[in-house]
């Protein structure tokens, strides 16, 4: 969820005591859950269409743990690299601005 949808939440963290800091490693750990479960989606689809390619296929299908893990590391970079914005745009919030903010 964006930050501006979560402005409320995040002036009601801060108001309570969350510092940047924590809010900033609240919204990177929410974009690496959500990547994390989007890359083993990605890998349980790619894992079983490889299983299907071997069994009705012609084409011999070998299953390197490294190359999973791999794209795994992959998935959750690209969700921090992605979430960090939003999550230092978060962290600057003016706690008295975020709670008075219509949303």
């Amino acid at each position: 969820m964006s930050v501006t949808e979560r402005i409320r939440e995040i002036g009601l963290r801060m108001a309570v005591g969350a510092g940047p800091r924590e809010i900033q490693q609240q919204f990177l750990a929410e974009a690496m859950l959500i990547s994390l479960g989007g890359g083993a989606i990605g890998i349980a689809l790619g894992v079983a269409g490889a299983l299907l390619a071997s069994r009705f296929g012609a084409l011999p299908v070998q299953l390197d743990l490294q190359v999973v893990g791999m794209a795994t590391g992959f998935s959750v970079a690209t969700g921090l690299f992605f979430g960090y914005y939003p999550a230092r745009k978060a962290a600057r919030l003016d706690p008295i601005e975020a709670l008075r903010h219509q949303g």
